[in-house]
């Protein structure tokens, strides 16, 4: 999906090897697997279903495709997790490319330097990253977090050209 993409809806899910999720999205024409094994390991209320594993295959659509939910409660409701979480997990555990990541790169206008101060790695790694079959999990989560939200990339950013202090007022 692109960056700019609308909220999410699913329109079919399948509970898959382990804790994962198999998800499909409207207006994909592919599946999205998301492994949930972290977040029931990690979270309190996933940690319900995690001593549920029976459960976890029951897993339904809710709202239209706005969600999932689990025949399991915790502290009285029943769980779930949004369409947009979902996405979010799937899309930052497909491994990234090298193609993927000059895309990337290009998409938001960084140079090699640019993308290697933002990334706080040298240049030589951005080139090297720009070859290799897949990138390492943890710069592939940092770049599709900088592309889907520009500000955190401004936030964390300043070009090498930098903007002069305001002085203070007298």
């Amino acid at each position: 999906m692109p960056v700019d993409r609308d909220m999410p809806t699913l329109r079919k899910v399948e509970a898959s090897e382990g804790w994962t999720l198999k998800l499909w999205f409207e207006g994909e024409d592919r599946p999205y697997f998301a492994d949930l094994a972290g977040l029931l390991a990690r979270s309190r209320p996933m940690a319900a279903l995690r001593d549920r594993p029976e459960r976890f295959g029951q897993v339904r659509i809710i709202m239209a495709g706005a969600g999932v939910q689990w025949p399991v409660e915790y502290e009285g409701e029943l769980l779930d997790l949004s369409a947009d979480t979902l996405f979010r997990i799937a899309e930052e555990q497909e491994p990234m490319t090298g193609a993927d990541f000059a895309a990337w790169r290009k998409e938001l206008g960084l140079s090699t330097a640019m993308a290697a101060a933002v990334l706080g790695i040298g240049r030589r790694t951005v080139v090297d990253y720009e070859n290799k079959p897949v990138l390492p999990a943890m710069a592939a989560i940092a770049c599709r977090t900088l592309a889907r939200d520009r500000t955190t990339l401004a936030a964390h950013f300043v070009p090498s050209k930098r903007l002069g202090r305001p002085k203070k007022a007298a």
